[in-house]
């Protein structure tokens, strides 16, 4: 019941469309997730960034100071994406960051 009941709240997009098949297995009892953390499990593997060092090494390189941006916002993503990359400090410099 609990893996219908988080299925149900994938109502959009291509989510929707993974989750009504998904739903399909679960009441024909040929699905693959006997728990919820299972479940879980599936849907970090089927939707997550399978790369998402390189993904924020990209991003932190795009990132500029816009028109309206507040220097706090910017601080805020160059943070997030520097935890996300694995850069040290001299990395950082290597990259003119």
């Amino acid at each position: 019941m609990k893996i219908l009941f988080a299925l149900s709240f994938m109502c959009r997009g291509i989510v929707q469309v993974w989750a009504k098949n998904e739903t399909n297995a679960v009441l024909s009892n040929t699905s693959m997730f006997s728990t919820l953390m299972g479940l879980l499990a599936g849907i970090e593997r089927t939707f997550s960034d399978p790369d998402q060092e390189r993904t924020a090494h990209t991003q932190l390189h795009a990132l500029k100071v816009t028109m309206g941006m507040a220097m706090y916002e910017y601080m805020v993503k160059f943070e997030r994406l520097v935890g996300r990359t694995g850069f040290n400090e001299a990395a950082l410099e290597d990259e003119n960051i």
